[in-house]
């Protein structure tokens, strides 16, 4: 079992000495034979000065800030001080710019990542003054610190941020955990310091572990730039150090967080008179006693990427938009209700447009189980986690088969610690967390990709016995017209060869059904795009997945070859052969009965560089002549609209849709065919446009003949004009 770290932090008001203190600790636990890290937590990054000799290190946030994710390593970052004890510096920005607690949260993101921590036995955060936010409370979260020091002084204001870092503790640990080692007195000799420092210890139930005096031996090592332990002469300083160091090493005693409230703290501080609720030293626990917290077989998030461009909107959006499929699941936004408005429109208008002017139903996009925590500006600066706790119980009160949490930028922002509802989690329902806040993970396709690779490591049950005949269908597309439609044809088509389908990853699926993913021994992929190649890899690398080369096929050819290729898998040619001789037939039926209206009638078409073999094949059946097809090609692809080298004098690339309707005028065809949408010209043709996820099945292409057909003999009137005024309503 991987040995882990001893994780202490040192707290205390701005200027009261931590990072002396810190860095004289860390010399004390070195030179006991402890290998030693100390990080500054503080954005004047001078916490580790004494240490490097007076060299200043770069920061972690302006490395992170200047540097590609790419080429990120973490020596860039990681100093080697006196006694070999590794040092860093977080930063922050620029004052009076940004957000340093987030900054905070973004190193410590980076530092777990890269493993910062590994070959120490013992971690040293020396932390900013007060715990003003979610970020600077980072290092006392219960993943990090095991073991927290507060420093200060006999001064009010100082006894004041040592008592408001106990409220901060308390208000993660609750009365369940004990973390607190003790006080570390730095006198500044000032009168009754002593007497107040000794009140204060009393009151909150906490021992005072070192007392360091006020001496000029500190000056002067700082003079050196180095420690008092690296001073040639030998001061009672040095010992000082060395027995807390050595009491660290020995097992801390650690106790619970007993804050007082400013009016025990006055009166017991400045007045001398102790609190009226008993405040007797709690009972210890050994430092090495783990805090309890979920535990996870969770892999590491997806590290943003650097190369992609941002597009499409924000990670949040994404990540929702993509657990709403998740069908027996409560999504949660933990968001302003700005942002929940925003990506419940996003998922839903689809579906009420498609289903009121088409009668196209999209059940997930309807009345998706989507709720929001409403956050406002209170829960901007005292944080939103109890709105998020209230909000996941009651989800997880009525047994969905998941509850899924997405948060927003304000929530990441701010420093929730939204991982800790995981906590929720029953047996029957599993709460999963998705940090989704767009400021840091990315674009909306990144946030879809979020989204599918932690629901998998949540749900998926590697364990879970094989279905020898089903199939996987892998990352169908969340927002379209035909993804159901698609679903039905490919399911009743596997049902005909005696195979199921075993899970939609993630296309309106149940929590069991993707908790049996690996149940099936072939995936396959939905349709070819960059971000499913990249989800297939995941899936193969992670679960070991076995995909079949095709996606679902679009038109005769391609139906016919992925069938076969299925019929080898699981050994069913026997079944399939009658199945494609019947619907050649069909196919050839249909092609001749649609070549009495077609036939020699001339098209021109414009698309953004997909594969269009499948219309070809039916059009040319049906007796219809392709005149030339005009690629847009705005990603510089190579062109990929045909597999047929017969047809490539057909296809020309072209700039823009001006050039093409200049063509298509010279052309004078019959039928203007598009598969994205634009302004048709004038002319004395139909035009019709394509959905860009095709109809699936051996039917896809003469579907589309069979409107052409429609549209000729009703040029003037009839179900075309209807089709003209949605176009007209929505993108004219």
């Amino acid at each position: 079992m991987e040995n882990k770290p001893l994780e202490i932090a040192l707290y205390g008001k701005g200027g009261i000495g931590k990072s002396t203190i810190c860095a004289n600790l860390s010399a004390a636990l070195a030179e006991g034979g402890s290998r030693v890290l100390q990080i500054g937590c503080d954005p004047k990054h001078d916490s580790t000065r004494l240490l490097m000799g007076g060299e200043d290190l770069p920061t972690v946030l302006d490395y992170l800030r200047d540097t590609p994710a790419e080429r990120q390593e973490l020596s860039a970052v990681l100093g080697t001080g006196c006694r070999g004890i590794g040092c860093i510096e977080a930063g922050g920005p620029q004052p009076g710019v940004g957000c340093a607690g987030r900054g905070i949260i973004s190193a410590f993101e980076f530092l777990a990542k890269n493993h910062s921590k590994e070959n120490y036995d013992i971690v040293l955060y020396d932390v900013l003054g007060d715990v003003v936010c979610g970020g600077f409370a980072v290092p006392i979260r219960r993943e990090y610190a095991q073991a927290i020091f507060l420093v200060t002084s006999g001064e009010f204001m100082a006894l004041y941020a040592a008592n408001n870092i106990l409220r901060g503790i308390r208000n993660y640990d609750g009365d369940r955990h004990r973390r607190v080692a003790g006080i570390i007195f730095n006198r500044r000799n000032i009168a009754g310091e002593t007497e107040r420092v000794e009140r204060f210890a009393r009151a909150v139930g906490l021992p005072i572990c070192a007392e360091v005096p006020r001496s000029d031996v500190f000056a002067r090592s700082e003079e050196r730039k180095c420690t008092v332990l690296d001073l040639p002469e030998e001061v009672p300083e040095k010992q000082i150090f060395r027995r807390l160091a050595e009491e660290i090493s020995s097992g801390l005693t650690l106790r619970e967080a007993l804050p007082l409230t400013d009016g025990e703290l006055e009166r017991c501080v400045l007045e001398g008179t102790p609190p009226e609720r008993a405040a007797a030293p709690s009972p210890a626990r050994p430092a090495d006693e783990e805090p309890s917290r979920p535990k996870t077989d969770r892999a590491p998030r997806p590290a943003p990427d650097a190369k992609r461009p941002p597009l499409y909107g924000c990670a949040f959006n994404g990540a929702a938009t993509a657990a709403i499929h998740l069908t027996d699941a409560v999504v949660i936004a933990h968001s302003p209700r700005s942002c929940a408005f925003y990506t419940w429109q996003n998922i839903s208008s689809p579906g009420r447009k498609n289903l009121f002017n088409r009668g196209i139903l999209m059940p997930s996009a309807i009345s998706p189980n989507f709720v929001s925590t409403e956050m406002d500006r209170h829960d901007a600066v005292f944080g939103g986690m109890d709105k998020l706790r209230g909000r996941v119980a009651e989800a997880v009160a009525r047994k969905p088969g998941a509850v899924v949490v997405v948060s927003s930028c304000v929530s990441g922002i701010i420093g929730d610690d939204v991982l800790t509802v995981e906590e929720l989690s029953t047996p029957e329902t599993p709460v999963i967390v998705i940090p989704a806040d767009g400021d840091v993970n990315g674009d909306y396709m990144k946030g879809i990709e979020m989204c599918l690779h932690t629901v998998a490591e949540r749900l998926v049950d590697p364990r879970t016995p094989p279905r020898s005949r089903s199939v996987n269908l892998i990352g169908e597309a969340g927002v379209s017209n035909n993804i159901d439609v698609n679903y039905r044809i490919i399911r009743d088509l596997l049902q005909d060869m005696g195979i199921a389908v075993n899970c939609r990853f993630l296309g309106d699926a149940t929590a069991e059904e993707v908790r049996r993913l690996t149940a099936a021994p072939l995936n396959i992929l939905s349709h070819d795009s960059p971000d499913n190649r990249k989800l297939r890899r995941w899936l193969e690398e992670r679960y070991g997945c076995r995909f079949l080369p095709e996606c679902l096929p679009v038109g005769f050819r391609a139906t016919r070859d992925f069938l076969e290729k299925l019929g080898d898998f699981f050994d069913c040619r026997e079944v399939l052969l009658p199945m494609l001789r019947r619907e050649e037939a069909a196919f050839l039926r249909e092609a001749k009965e649609l070549n009495a209206v077609l036939r020699g009638k001339r098209v021109a078409m414009t698309t953004i560089n997909a594969n269009v073999d499948w219309l070809l094949d039916a059009a040319e059946a049906a007796g219809v002549e392709f005149v030339w097809i005009g690629v847009l090609n705005y990603l510089r692809q190579e062109l990929r609209v045909t597999d047929d080298p017969r047809r490539l004098a057909l296809v020309e690339e072209i700039s823009d849709w001006p050039a093409a309707a200049e063509k298509i005028a010279a052309l004078k065809p019959d039928i203007v065919v598009s598969n994205y949408t634009s302004a048709m010209p004038e002319g004395d043709y139909i035009t019709d446009s394509l959905s860009m996820t095709q109809l699936a099945g051996f039917r896809s292409g003469l579907d589309v003949l069979e409107r052409w057909a429609k549209l000729l003999e009703n040029r003037r009137e009839g179900e075309w004009s209807r089709d003209r005024a949605l176009f007209e309503k929505y993108y004219a």
